[in-house]
């Protein structure tokens, strides 16, 4: 029996190395198992800081949605994996890193095993997710707090969060609108 697509909102985060390449090729990599529905325009922000560690440099941040016919804890798997691919070593929570990759939401799913909490469990408080979220699916709904991400982004401080490209830094096949494909 074919398993069902869902609709999965991935956000990427790269503050090492060619920041922008580094999320291209993890688009590319995930577009091979899901398919790429839209991705948001690039953000800037500054790196979150454990207490007492030093700033790392700063972030590129983009939303994907990509339709999945894949189980959550196999995503979380495929987003791990390419995570490794692209350099990605394990460290410290807040490491700088060239790649990460965090399921935002999985359909309108609310999960919470050890290894995956969907929705992220941070993301009504984080600029850098809820924006370009909000910017490729505003309707988009927070499972378990209601509000949808249009909401969600209003509530936040985005003077840190600076717009930095349109979704064509993601390349032709992914800039296009879904309603365009």
């Amino acid at each position: 029996m074919a398993r069902v697509s869902e609709r999965v909102f991935l956000a990427l985060g790269a503050n090492l190395g060619d920041r922008a390449a580094n999320m291209r090729e993890a688009l590319r990599r995930i577009g091979e198992r899901c398919r790429i529905v839209a991705v948001s325009s690039l953000y800037e922000s500054p790196a979150l800081v454990d207490e007492g560690s030093p700033a790392g440099p700063d972030y590129l941040n983009a939303v994907a949605e990509v339709e999945a016919s894949l189980a959550p804890g196999e995503v979380l798997r495929l987003a791990k994996e390419v995570e490794r691919a692209l350099g990605r070593e394990p460290g410290g929570h807040w490491a700088a890193r060239p790649i990460d990759i965090d399921i935002l939401l999985y359909g309108e799913r609310a999960i919470d095993t050890p290894e995956l909490t969907v929705p992220h469990p941070r993301m009504a408080e984080r600029a850098f997710v809820l924006a370009p979220l909000a910017e490729i699916a505003p309707e988009a709904a927070h499972p378990s707090l209601g509000g949808t991400a249009g909401d969600l982004v209003a509530e936040v401080d985005l003077s840190g969060l600076r717009h930095v490209e349109g979704p064509e830094w993601a390349g032709d096949e992914c800039a296009r609108p879904p309603d365009a494909r």
